[in-house]
């Protein structure tokens, strides 16, 4: 507790200005009394803004520099921003009525403080935070359009230009992957853009008008039937019957449909999808097309004539066009094609949904007909039925066929088109996330020939496991194991082939990823490989132990636990078995399995996988089982040994497999382990690996970056649940050479899909419960 206090109390030391601007809020609310008269919660707002942007920009700027840009571009917001005002006039892009409600607040001068920070962050995340901040401020400004959001936007532009002059790394144009995503989040705001004028319901912003493509009033459905029983009032009700369709809960989600759809195709564009792109840019020009539509459908006067009513109509078409503009200049960044006959099944899919909805649709209503109004004919609902899959603000102009009056007949009006489009968005947002490489059994066999003829490392058996997808090199001399998850290329090892191939795999490989949209991830590899990416970042994952062979004796003090384990082998009867798993007798394998499952049970946890193998990967006939048995047939363990080839011929060994039965005699691993060197010894194999220890390593002096740290204390963290320290400790007892595995990167700001991309590789099938457990277990065995 006293530690809390501590860091609390150096909190105003490190960070003062922000301390003074929040202390000056809150002094300022007590003492006008807002606070008790409806400003409680705009000064928490307040507050949270500030501590996060002026306490992000005192983090990087000195605190005398935070104070002089927040001062600067508070003040040039709030100027900037009565100026438009007063200029605009009546009638045009913002209301002369927002002058005297110019908000005085401390969020524009944060705003800017934190554009201009950005200067001093990496590329990389300097180019991202600054996209979706002026995202953020622009989008407010331009739909909901208050003086709040205008002065932010002001502020956030003055405070950029601060920061571009006191840039001193250049920025280089961005990558494919960055620039794809940048596109995405730009076509993302668009689409939440009319969502947030819709929610704000004060929105008055030149791009407000969008959000009746979203919602609309909601009048009594009294006062339609009487405005509609007038016979001199044919436009009125027409309006009003268009406006009560979007009533309701299903109307609701319809409604936001046009946001869900370019949120998904979003997705599809960070991906680098060439069909997202064609899909956004048919989308934007029929947003286009209906946004002239609907300016022009609910005018309170005759056509506009005024330059001034041209430009406020015109204004709003502005964002389709922007963002069509952005879309044919970034056109070459989109080339990555789904696998064939991706979209023929998605079509497939979305007729037969709507036809599906059509007939349930057409047949409840025809069961329902008394239910609507007027009584609803095979003709009305057949004229009405696609209008069902429209959301509501599009309908404005078309003629209202039926109406429903029964709860049963409004359930199936409003929510038959929800069906449809959830079944489609999620369709479509499948085919986004499917790999583009589609797992053969052929190319699996390719790589294992590569491997067989030229070899690889002491881990390069493991790209022939299950889970792999493989990219050879355009003359086919070497193959790399990867998978995909979360658009991270993950590799298994290093690439594997002819010497000469290998040394150029690594750079073709890596654009290979950024055609599609994947961040590439060399995991596991040697320093070898990390040398020839001088550009990358690495971090070192595991620990490989190597035990040489030439001339190796178990003399010594330094070999005692290996040979009190050989003595108790041979006192208890037990034997080591050299066999594949497949050739095993009935009776072993099945104790082996037995074995291998109370191991899992005992722990409760999720079987790791990726770089460790299981029972399934023991049915590779390359892979040898070295198993402990007793006179009684008995398991003890077993342990399976991964090949290593050089040129043709199986040159050493790799440990992968180790379980231990629950009544084992003591030592029966340090037993396996020391008749599998004595073996390999004998036969003249070069080295035995014992293959890397994931999240340990040894401690040498060095000094590390902070993402190493950070690696360090995850390791640290999950030792009490998987040990990997204590496995590092365990093979020192066979005076093993130490040699360092890592993982190369291209990017810092990659590490945290990176991470999650590496968890959901080694934990592909964890379950909530077995999650919920896993966390239970970290924290009180800490």
């Amino acid at each position: 507790m006293t530690a809390w206090l501590g860091k609390f109390a150096r909190i105003p030391r490190a960070f003062p200005f922000t301390t003074t601007v929040v202390a000056l809020l809150w002094l300022i609310g007590l003492v006008t009394r807002s606070l008790w008269s409806g400003g409680l919660a705009q000064c928490v707002g307040h507050t949270v803004l500030v501590v996060a942007l002026c306490g992000f920009a005192e983090r990087y700027l000195t605190s005398v520099r935070t104070m002089t840009i927040f001062l600067i571009t508070q003040v040039l917001g709030t100027t900037a921003t009565a100026v438009l005002v007063i200029g605009a006039g009546a009638d045009q892009w913002w209301s002369p009525d927002l002058l005297p409600a110019v908000e005085i607040s401390p969020s524009a001068g944060a705003i800017g403080v934190a554009a201009a920070a950005t200067s001093a962050l990496p590329v990389v995340w300097r180019r991202r935070l600054r996209l979706l901040l002026l995202l953020a401020v622009v989008m407010l400004a331009l739909y909901v359009g208050s003086s709040a959001q205008l002065s932010q936007a002001f502020a956030a532009l003055f405070g950029l230009a601060l920061g571009v002059r006191a840039e001193r790394e250049r920025a280089e144009a961005p990558s494919s992957g960055e620039a794809r995503l940048l596109v995405a989040l730009a076509v993302a705001a668009s689409a939440v853009g009319p969502l947030v004028a819709a929610v704000s319901q004060t929105a008055s912003g030149p791009l407000s008008v969008f959000q009746y493509l979203l919602v609309g009033t909601q009048p009594d459905p009294g006062v339609v039937d009487l405005v509609c029983a007038d016979p001199s009032a044919p436009v009125e009700c027409h309006v009003l019957r268009a406006e009560i369709r979007m009533s309701g809960l299903g109307s609701a989600f319809m409604s936001v449909i046009p946001v869900v759809l370019l949120l998904v195709l979003a997705e599809g564009l960070r991906r680098g999808r060439k069909f997202a792109w064609w899909a956004t840019m048919a989308l934007n020009v029929a947003l286009l097309g209906l946004g002239a539509v609907l300016l022009t459908s609910y005018p309170d006067e005759p056509l506009p004539l005024s330059t001034s009513d041209w430009v406020q109509t015109l204004v709003p078409l502005a964002q389709p066009v922007a963002i069509l503009v952005l879309l044919v200049v970034t056109r070459a960044r989109f080339e990555v094609s789904a696998p064939r006959g991706t979209y023929r099944a998605f079509a497939a899919l979305a007729a037969k949904t709507l036809l599906g909805c059509a007939v349930v649709y057409v047949w409840g209503a025809y069961l329902l007909s008394d239910q609507f109004e007027p009584t609803a004919t095979l003709a009305g609902i057949l004229t009405d039925l696609p209008t069902r899959f429209a959301p509501p603000g599009y309908l404005g102009a078309i003629e209202t066929a039926v109406l429903p009056s029964g709860w049963l007949a409004t359930m199936l009006h409003q929510w038959i088109g929800v069906v449809f489009w959830l079944i489609v968005l999620t369709g479509g947002l499948i085919t986004f996330r499917k790999a583009i490489v589609e797992r053969r059994a052929a190319d699996r066999a390719r790589a294992r020939e590569l491997l067989e003829a030229h070899g690889g490392t002491s881990m390069s058996h493991m790209i022939t496991w299950p889970g792999n997808d493989y990219w050879f090199t355009p003359d086919g001399d070497a193959v790399i194991a990867y998978r995909v998850i979360s658009s991270v290329a993950l590799t298994t090892g290093e690439p594997v082939g002819a010497p000469a191939a290998r040394s150029a795999a690594a750079a073709e490989f890596s654009r290979f990823c950024a055609r599609n949209g994947w961040t590439p991830c060399f995991y596991s590899i040697t320093d070898d490989l990390r040398q020839d990416l001088p550009s990358w970042n690495s971090v070192q994952v595991a620990e490989e132990t190597v035990v040489p062979l030439d001339g190796l004796e178990f003399r010594g003090k330094k070999w005692q636990d290996v040979r009190t384990a050989m003595n108790k082998a041979e006192k208890s009867g037990v034997t080591a078995e050299w066999l594949s798993y497949a050739d095993a007798p009935q009776w072993m394998r099945g104790q082996i399995e037995a074995l291998s499952g109370e191991w899992l049970a005992d722990k409760g946890l999720p079987e790791m996988r990726f770089t460790l193998g299981g029972l399934d990967e023991l049915a590779d006939p390359d892979v040898r089982c070295l198993v402990a048995v007793d006179e009684e047939r008995r398991v003890h363990g077993v342990t399976s040994w991964l090949p290593v080839r050089n040129e043709g011929r199986v040159v050493a060994w790799t440990l992968d497999f180790m379980r231990r039965a629950p009544g084992a005699f003591p030592g029966v691993m340090e037993f396996l382990i020391a008749s599998m060197v004595l073996r390999c010894r004998d036969e003249g194999s070069e080295y035995l690996s014992l293959s890397g220890a994931p999240l340990a390593r040894l401690d040498r002096d060095e000094r590390n970056a902070l993402p190493q740290r950070l690696l360090d204390v995850v390791g640290k963290t999950l030792e009490p649940v998987y040990g990997f320290r204590s496995l590092l400790a365990f093979k020192a007892k066979f005076q093993p050479a130490y040699l360092p595995l890592y993982m190369a990167y291209p990017r810092v700001a990659a590490l945290p899909s990176i991470g999650n991309a590496i968890a959901r590789a080694y934990l592909p099938r964890v379950t909530f419960g077995q999650a919920v457990q896993l966390l239970s277990k970290v924290i009180t065995r800490r």
